[in-house]
């Protein structure tokens, strides 16, 4: 889950502040038909960005071994995935539904 801050402001008014990031790490996937890493697992993970550039659906799973059948989110030829709250900080991997020529661009944060 993305980190937030909570205080009083003197009024018994609870205020949040979510945490802002400055710093990105950015890592290119090639496409393929067999289950592969896209990221290890990071503690320190506030979010992600999964760009698929593939002209092949491609599966994502929290965890080892994606496949067709086993999977957590499925990412459309062309399309953007944000991962949602909260945040899964473990091993992801992925596997295209054929191998193709494209890639998945990611955005860790």
């Amino acid at each position: 889950m993305a980190k937030v801050a909570t205080f009083s402001d003197g009024d018994n008014a609870l205020v949040v502040a979510r945490e802002r990031l400055a710093t990105a790490s950015l890592s290119a996937v090639a496409s393929s038909d067999a289950s592969q890493q896209l990221l290890a697992a990071n503690g320190l993970r506030s979010g992600m960005v999964i760009v698929n550039t593939d002209a092949n659906a491609l599966y994502i799973k929290y965890g080892t071994t994606a496949s067709a059948t086993s999977f957590t989110y499925l990412i459309a030829a062309g399309g953007t995935w944000t991962m949602p709250e909260p945040v899964f900080t473990g091993r992801i991997d992925g596997i295209w539904a054929a191998d193709g020529s494209g890639s998945a661009y990611i955005t860790e944060l």
